[in-house]
């Protein structure tokens, strides 16, 4: 009786433990990457790449992030251990950067068993010559399986993969890795030594079933060729230090005709030895991103990218904070104040309409009416010549509010519309 007296003794102490405790599988509490995906932000962002849809890459955003991989997700006592980011590759990606950088070095690895060891394709912050590489840094292999993680479960998406490459001519070795992983996704060049594909859409790579576009800064050697664009001839790049805010929009380092015909990059370097030894790089942040996709910057590079950081949320041009917000469950129609934000509003309200002509010029209608009048509206008044529609880049939004500006008008409507299905906004 004693023994089975200490036994329910025992029993009803660990019940009592768990009731405080709770159990081993308790839920884990959610990262602010997990929270942001239900932001304002995020739903804002993604619906601004559905407007760019069929927009040439030249013409489009893509937020991005500079030296990826190099993050303190990854940090040990021997490998990045000055990153350019907290949060790992695919955090990254699920922050909404849809331009990744990988520096790719032939170094030696020390991974595995004494005997495996040898060069490998490493992700790497260090210089041309490998100064600065570990033999702990992570394989190549290991942040493109968190690319193909995320794309594999967001087809919707295309991805920009910049590979700044040191292989000393092992570009096969690197490919090798590249095409194991998603060579099914990529969107590849059609023919040898191509230019970036900046005429390209989002769309027409979707519609080839892809979803990654890979470039470098070299041709490289064989087969590489085949499945890697060259960008340096058609992505100018600078750092942030040289951007100036719209309109001049850094034109000391980059002309009319790179924001015109190319995908224009400015990134920044938040390491400790840019801020020691390279006399700073200058810094993304909430006030010069606006500024950016207002210029047409295509490529606006983040370090230390964050969900709370606000930064995310300057790069939102279109919606207002907190909008659509479908108000009484009656606003179905996109309206564009006078300060360049959207709302959604009643589509029996009254007011001018946004137009544009072929060579993308900016109007405000003379007449006003309700939503669906805009489109005989811009047509009858100008002959034709413009067309209702919806700005779909920063850099459009800014014209339109130029074009009030100069017409004295606040609000007009834009042609956009969730009549059809609640959340699904269209022409």
């Amino acid at each position: 009786m004693k023994a089975t007296r200490g036994v329910l003794f025992l029993l009803a102490l660990g019940a009592a433990f768990f009731a405080v405790n709770g159990s081993s599988s308790k839920p884990k509490p959610e990262s602010p990457v997990d929270i942001y995906q239900r932001s304002w932000e995020k739903k804002a962002l993604g619906q601004q790449r559905a407007l760019e849809a069929n927009l040439p890459l030249k013409d489009s955003t893509f937020l991005h992030s500079h030296n990826t991989y190099n993050a303190s997700a990854y940090t040990t006592a021997f490998s990045y251990i000055d990153p350019n980011h907290n949060f790992s590759v695919g955090d990254q990606l699920r922050l909404d950067m849809r331009a990744i950088e990988f520096d790719v070095h032939w170094y030696f690895s020390m991974e595995g068993w004494p005997w495996e060891w040898g060069n490998r394709p490493l992700l790497c912050h260090g210089q041309s010559n490998h100064v600065g590489c570990s033999t702990y840094d992570r394989h190549l292999s290991k942040g493109v399986a968190e690319l193909n993680s995320f794309i594999r479960a967001n087809r919707s998406e295309v991805v920009i993969l910049y590979i700044e490459e040191h292989l000393d001519g092992n570009y096969q070795a690197a490919l090798n890795v590249l095409k194991s992983a998603f060579g099914d996704l990529v969107y590849r060049p059609t023919t040898t030594c191509q230019d970036a594909p900046v005429n390209v859409t989002r769309q027409q790579v979707l519609n080839a079933g892809k979803n990654i576009i890979l470039w470098s800064g070299s041709c490289g050697t064989g087969e590489w060729q085949n499945w890697v664009y060259v960008k340096n001839n058609a992505v100018p790049e600078s750092n942030v230090s040289k951007f100036t805010s719209y309109p001049d929009c850094g034109s000391a380092a980059m002309g009319a005709d790179a924001y015109a015909n190319k995908m224009v990059r400015f990134y920044e370097d938040r390491t400790n030895l840019t801020a020691w030894f390279g006399g700073g790089s200058g810094k993304t942040t909430t006030a010069n991103i606006p500024e950016m996709l207002k210029c047409g910057v295509n490529l606006p590079g983040y370090d230390m990218v964050s969900p709370n950081d606000g930064r995310l949320a300057a790069a939102v041009f279109s919606w207002a904070p907190g909008e659509p917000n479908d108000y009484g469950s009656n606003e179905d129609c996109v309206m564009q104040y006078s300060n360049g934000r959207w709302n959604d509003a009643n589509c029996n309200n009254r007011y001018r309409f946004a137009c544009v002509n072929a060579a993308g010029q900016w109007r405000v209608s003379n007449a006003a009416g309700v939503h669906s009048d805009g489109a005989a509206v811009c047509s009858n008044e100008t002959a034709g010549a413009y067309q209702y529609a919806v700005p779909k880049n920063g850099q459009q939004n800014q014209r339109l509010v130029e074009a009030k500006r100069a017409a004295n008008v606040g609000d007009v409507w834009v042609r956009l519309n969730d009549r059809a299905t609640e959340g699904r906004w269209v022409e």
